[in-house]
């Protein structure tokens, strides 16, 4: 077997299995790939649906406010009321039925004069029951509400928010419609006119209708998107209407769930062919947790990754023959060939043809070591040889000096053109190196930014809310004003510029103690609801209750003043919220303008050490928010001639480095300081210290401790080489939470101090 042979066999086995090991990996990375993509993938539908979900019942809470607190307020005519409960859904296909049930003769006090009216009592008690036909959803009947009285858990959504005096979204249950048992969600809101119970009134879901309108857009095609209920029920399934009303998951996970769905915390488990993630959520000021129920199939997985690996193959068999292919032509033409002509030249010498020269070589290999070494058999077997041609023998002694003239000449070019390419290089890597900072400031900065406009953001949408509402109000408060006595009018201007000019903010535990505080003074006035009320006070941002805040305690309009001071206050805390957000990007962006004015000043001048550095971490501040905490000690005001570029690209390198061994967040402490003829400047961070399989190699070019792809390994190196630019040296040293690069200038004379 040939020595080509032989060298083709074995690059084609290297090859293979290099190839072999390639697709592995990149199996093994794209199903990591896919299984994070499916993972938020199911997150990103699970809060679709969820806040659909929340937006459903939000929607149907509102409109039960509106109806509750007109109710609240007045003894509406029944006929009106009726028509009230049939406007607030008849509109909204969303909707099943509304419905309403009060206490004997506490709606109008009018009873004995319904006692057969359609959807009441025998007695005239006020229960109506309004819904669409399950057949033709346009046709709204009205029958009497059923199993209000019930206290198995039938008649829930009426006695708990009787008990409570609280809003109620009930769990998943079977109703009686039209004959058939029609799966309901309930949301009930309690109806209290002067502090007493009277009724509720509430809005009907039908199961069926949620499926259809969030859950039948599934990206994966044998998974399934479910709804759970705060006791671990399925209210709603895409795929399996008959598990409704059933308990969710595999015995061996229920109690996770249900932990889930307390706490709030996203569960997910395993499955014989895919993966279930549960991600809980909450309604409203509704106190228990609801869930979205995702499952992903595992052959979501395997159908991404099959052409992946038939790809790779694909890709890998068509490469490896052209590989080998070349393979075998370079090694025929620099090694085949040159032991072929190496023999040809013995064979030629062994002859007796001593005129026959080497082959050229580009590279001084075996090859030409063997040229070289039958070369010299040559020239010692011609030493030989008669004295005659001798002058033949020292005119191609000198030919070969020329020759190798001419290699010395063309190594010489491309050693030039290697050094020029080297050159070329370095100073690639230096702008790469410096974009790269640049890139990483802009990244953080636009973060930052980002922060303070979504507040601003959140703080217009509260403004609206807060207008719209305060506008709403108006009228009602217009109205109590001008029917209230001449003290409660003075209280209620009173407290309304003390909110207007308030500038306290209590949260946590300062915000419960104060309202514990009221709450206790109110009690001690004998004040109704003292407790809810003493919240309110505590919201508005007083400390105490103050006697014109008393006086208003004790009105009737109290719910509507209250609200109205609140949304006051709303507008007030939105508004601060807005100033504060803009002076951090004002501060931001002077910092950003003040690096940027000293980064283009390439003329040498005299400029304050200190100031070089302040440029820098101006920005750095900037842009890693409170994370990173910076020190100053700058006990020397030294100045340094010097170009002021380049002291801030010699303090962005370092700063840089000591907030990427930070990883954004630590203590960052810089030091200016005089010591005898010198200024030194150190920077100092607590991070994990310099590996110690690279401290002797610290500040060598293309010498990194980075991880691969985040620096070209310069940085340190170009702070080297700018304090030598202009007379100084530095030094380092590391351990593990203590890292300190110290650069020593030498101070200027009195004189170049005052040029």
């Amino acid at each position: 077997m040939s020595l080509r042979t032989r060298f083709s066999l074995y690059c084609a086995a290297v090859l293979v299995t290099f190839s072999v090991i390639l697709t592995l990996l990149v199996v093994g990375f794209a199903y990591y790939d896919a299984k994070v993509s499916s993972q938020e993938s199911a997150l990103a539908k699970a809060e679709t649906a969820s806040f659909g979900i929340r937006k459903l019942f939000s929607d149907g809470m509102f409109k039960l406010g509106e109806i509750r607190t007109r109710w609240a307020l007045t003894k509406p005519i029944r006929m009106f009321a009726e028509q009230e409960l049939v406007d607030s859904f008849i509109q909204d296909k969303r909707f099943l039925g509304a419905w309403a049930v009060f206490e004997p003769n506490q709606f109008d006090g009018q009873d004995a004069l319904y006692k057969t009216r359609k959807g009441s009592r025998p007695n005239g008690r006020f229960i109506p029951y309004f819904h669409r036909s399950l057949k033709n959803p346009d046709i709204i009947n009205t029958v009497e509400c059923m199993f209000y009285d019930n206290t198995d858990g039938a008649g829930d959504f009426y006695q708990i928010p009787k008990l409570t005096r609280r809003d109620f979204l009930g769990e998943p249950y079977a109703y009686p419609i039209e004959g058939e048992q029609t799966f309901l969600i309930t949301l009930s809101r309690p109806v209290i006119r002067s502090g007493n119970f009277v009724g509720v009134v509430g809005l009907d879901f039908r199961i069926t209708d949620i499926e259809n309108e969030l859950f039948s857009n599934w990206p994966f095609e044998s998974g399934y998107i479910a709804l759970l209920s705060p006791r671990g029920i399925y209210a709603a399934h895409s795929k399996k209407a008959l598990l409704q009303g059933k308990s969710a998951g595999p015995i061996s996970v229920r109690e996770s769930i249900l932990k889930s769905l307390s706490t709030g915390q996203p569960f997910f488990h395993e499955t014989e062919d895919g993966r279930s993630y549960v991600f809980p959520f909450r309604v409203g000021n509704y106190s228990q947790n609801w869930a979205i129920e995702v499952y992903v199939p595992d052959s979501v997985l395997w159908n991404d990754l099959g052409p992946i690996i038939l790809r790779s193959l694909l890709i890998t068999f068509t490469l490896l023959p052209i590989c080998l292919f070349f393979i075998d032509r370079f090694f025929c033409k620099y090694v085949s060939e040159g032991i072929s002509s190496a023999s040809r030249f013995a064979d030629s010498l062994g002859g007796g043809n001593y005129s026959v020269q080497i082959p050229d070589r580009e590279f001084k290999d075996e090859i030409f070591h063997l040229f070289t070494a039958l070369e010299n058999m040559k020239e010692k077997l011609l030493r030989a040889i008669d004295q005659q041609i001798r002058s033949e023998k020292i005119m191609q002694e000198s030919a070969e000096i020329v020759a190798r003239n001419e290699i010395i000449r063309l190594q010489k070019e491309e050693l030039e053109t290697t050094l020029g390419e080297l050159r070329t290089t370095q100073e690639s890597l230096l702008r790469n190196e410096r974009l790269a900072a640049i890139g990483r400031i802009s990244g953080a900065v636009s973060h930052q930014i980002n922060n303070p406009l979504g507040a601003m953001n959140a703080a217009r949408e509260n403004i609206s809310f807060y207008t719209l509402r305060i506008v709403t109000l108006l009228p009602i408060l217009v109205e109590y004003l001008s029917n209230a006595d001449s003290g409660e009018r003075i209280a209620f201007e009173d407290t309304f510029h003390a909110i207007l000019e308030n500038s306290n903010e209590t949260i946590g535990k300062k915000f419960r103690e104060t309202r514990r505080a009221i709450e206790a003074f109110l009690r001690e006035e004998e004040v109704e609801e003292a407790g809810d009320k003493a919240a309110v006070i505590a919201e508005l941002g007083f400390l105490d209750c103050p006697k014109l805040v008393l006086h208003l305690c004790s009105s009737p309009e109290w719910e509507r003043i209250s609200e109205f001071f609140m949304a006051v206050r709303g507008l007030c805390v939105s508004e601060e919220v807005i100033h504060r957000s803009t002076d951090r990007m004002y501060k931001i962006v002077s910092a950003l303008e003040t690096y940027s004015g000293i980064a283009r000043e390439g003329a040498v001048r005299l400029v304050k050490i200190s100031d070089t550095i302040e440029a820098v971490l101006g920005v750095y501040e900037g842009a890693g928010g409170n994370r990173v905490v910076v020190e100053r000690n700058y006990t020397s005001d030294a100045m340094m001639k010097c170009v002021p570029e380049d002291l801030v690209r010699l303090w962005t390198q370092v700063v840089d480095n000591a907030y990427q061994a930070m990883m954004g967040e630590g203590k960052l402490k810089i030091r200016v300081y005089d010591e005898e003829s010198e200024v030194i400047c150190e920077v100092e961070d607590d991070g994990p210290g310099i590996p110690k399989n690279i401290r002797e190699k610290v500040g060598e070019v293309l010498s990194s401790g980075k991880m691969e792809g985040e620096g070209a390994g310069i940085g340190l190196a170009v702070a080297a080489s700018i304090s030598k630019k202009y007379g100084g040296s530095w030094d380092w040293e590391s351990e593990p939470g203590r890292t300190i690069f110290r650069f020593a200038f030498p101070k200027l004379s009195n004189e170049e101090n005052d040029l």
